[in-house]
């Protein structure tokens, strides 16, 4: 297994939510966005999330800003 050179936000290319098993190990899903080790998410070719990583105490999730577009559509 290759050297981890830190963690990083990766954007999986179509899954949204659930464990994606990888040759590199199992890892969790959320909102389409994996905490991942900089080496892996690259040799798999996952696109790197522009918000940074925040270290989280053990147990605790690690979340990513989303812009949120808040368009109004006139329907009549």
């Amino acid at each position: 297994m290759p050297t981890s050179t830190g963690m990083a936000l990766f954007r999986h290319p179509h899954l949204i939510r659930g464990i994606v098993h990888t040759p590199h190990g199992a890892f969790a899903i959320n909102r389409g966005f994996a905490d991942l080790p900089e080496d892996i998410g690259e040799a798999l070719g996952w696109h790197r999330s522009e918000t940074s990583v925040t270290s989280t105490s053990p147990g605790r999730e690690t979340t990513a800003s989303v812009p949120v577009t808040r368009d109004r559509i006139d329907v009549h």
